[in-house]
């Protein structure tokens, strides 16, 4: 018999991974592209993601990914141990493991901070004089293009994590 612990833990893993990747796929490939073709128009839609806690809660759905998944191998692997890590779906769990949390850590320590700078920029552009327009709109360029690359690198990290783990237990 499964033990409450051990569904509760798959319920937030596969259910806040679910929604972490979703996220990150939506902004990555629908959201950042819009946001960057309505260029000013876009910063009451940046702002209102904010006031939403969109980049909060996708923080926490990551971290709640991560912990529960960490539990998980702690529990299935008897400790991690050096049977279980180097089984063949010891090893695919655990390298797909380490790509989510390299992901976690690109969006945490680089595509949200310029995000959350654009947001606070794009918001700012409407009130500014004429002569900072031009150099905001500068630096709203150049951190789109940043949060951009890193939100890309990190959505193909997430894609490989959640492949990786959905099929770890079929391999070897």
């Amino acid at each position: 018999m499964i033990s409450p612990e051990l569904l509760i833990l798959r319920l937030v893993h596969i259910l806040s991974g679910a929604f972490w990747l979703g996220a990150v796929l939506m902004m990555a490939g629908f959201v950042a592209p819009a946001v960057s073709a309505a260029g000013p128009a876009a910063g009451p839609v940046m702002k209102g993601l904010q006031q939403r806690k969109l980049p909060t809660v996708m923080a926490t759905a990551a971290t709640l990914t991560i912990l529960s998944g960490l539990r998980l191998m702690w529990i299935l692997s008897s400790g991690f141990s050096a049977s279980w890590s180097g089984s063949a779906a010891g090893r695919v769990f655990g390298a797909a493991g380490g790509v989510a949390i390299l992901a976690f850590l690109f969006g945490m320590l680089v595509a949200r901070p310029a995000t959350m700078r654009m947001g606070r920029l794009a918001a700012s552009l409407a009130d500014a004089v004429p002569a900072e327009r031009g150099a905001i709109g500068e630096e709203l360029a150049r951190l789109r293009r940043r949060a951009s690359t890193w939100n890309l690198l990190s959505a193909t990290l997430l894609v490989l994590a959640a492949s990786g783990m959905a099929v770890a237990r079929y391999v070897g």
